[in-house]
């Protein structure tokens, strides 16, 4: 299965996160990223960050990991066996058996004996 989930972003407050860059007070604008299941029921997930934050991608890449994780145990998987490939967002099994790779179409990359 793959989860396929919209992400849109929008301004939760405008110029509602006070901070200090080079000694000078700044305001910028509170961003909300709204994560929304569309191929599967599980709950929405929802992220908060100030804009232009130094670690944006980061966190964000960080928050996904975590919301897929927990989308995973929603749906019933044990989070132990199975995870979520980042870039296909495909649910995989973690340490699968040889004859479940060759029923993927997995590509080996060691010989095995059998």
């Amino acid at each position: 299965m793959i989860l396929e989930y919209e992400k849109k972003q929008s301004i939760a407050v405008e110029n509602g996160c006070e901070h200090v860059v080079n000694g000078v007070i700044r305001f910028d604008d509170l961003i909300r990223t709204d994560y929304t299941p569309t191929n599967f029921s599980a709950e929405p997930k929802n992220f908060l960050l100030r804009d232009g934050h130094i670690d944006w991608d980061k966190k964000h890449l960080d928050f996904e990991l975590n919301m897929h994780e927990e989308w995973l145990e929603e749906l019933g998987y044990d989070t132990e066996e199975y995870y979520v490939d980042f870039s296909s967002h495909k649910i995989k099994k973690k340490n699968p058996s040889v004859d479940e790779m060759v029923m993927n179409d997995v590509e080996q990359t060691e010989s095995i004996k059998i």
